[in-house]
């Protein structure tokens, strides 16, 4: 079953992880896309990025969401044109989407040793008092977050270590606190988190 999640986070964002398994030819064969999804195919040269594009197209599908719905904004940011809001990624053999009638913002991961060598890029100060600095796990967990806030933000140039912070993590680091601190503004967002043996995938709203 190539579905691994389907269910609601904050009780109106509906979230679907997809494990890629398949062949090409086989997602392929599983929809049809649209004239606009074909050009965007066609230009993946990745067997990992095609193969991730379909099973994000056959999540969509399975929502019952019209692909011509689907459209990109300049900055490369997914949007439906009907009234909700839809928040796509992708890692190594897994897709996500989620989809809400409020922004919302989802990103996942796969574990992979590099990231202890770039946590000074994306760590402040009081994040390291939170969890396990040393943790392939808990520093993926912690990108995950912000990636998925950068996200629902929506604004270019956000640093992940100064204007996304951490602020608190509670039951066993499934739920989230976030500040977005930028000059004369704050915005808190909230997350769910999805902690897999293979992945960790954090779902974000806005804190209201």
């Amino acid at each position: 079953m190539p579905v691994q999640v389907n269910k609601s986070f904050f009780k109106n964002i509906d979230v679907s992880i997809w494990h890629i398994i398949e062949s090409e030819d086989i997602l392929l064969s599983k929809i049809d896309l649209t004239k606009n999804c074909k050009e965007r195919f066609d230009s993946l040269k990745s067997n990992q990025h095609r193969k991730q594009f379909l099973s994000v197209r056959n999540l969509m599908k399975q929502k019952k969401i019209d692909l011509n719905d689907l459209y990109y904004d300049s900055d490369g940011a997914p949007f439906l044109k009907s009234n909700k809001n839809i928040s796509i990624s992708h890692t190594n053999n897994f897709s996500a989407i989620a989809i809400s009638h409020h922004p919302v913002g989802i990103d996942i991961q796969d574990f992979r040793a590099k990231i202890s060598s770039i946590k000074n890029k994306f760590l402040n100060h009081s994040e390291t008092k939170l969890f396990d600095v040393d943790s392939v796990r808990d520093l993926t967990l912690v990108w995950s977050i912000k990636e998925a806030v950068y996200k629902i933000h929506k604004k270019k140039g956000l640093s992940f270590k100064n204007n996304i912070k951490i602020d608190s993590f509670s039951n066993d680091f499934k739920n989230s606190l976030i500040l977005v601190d930028e000059i004369n503004k704050k915005t808190v967002y909230k997350s769910q988190n999805i902690i897999h043996s293979n992945y960790i995938c954090s779902i974000v709203k806005s804190d209201e």
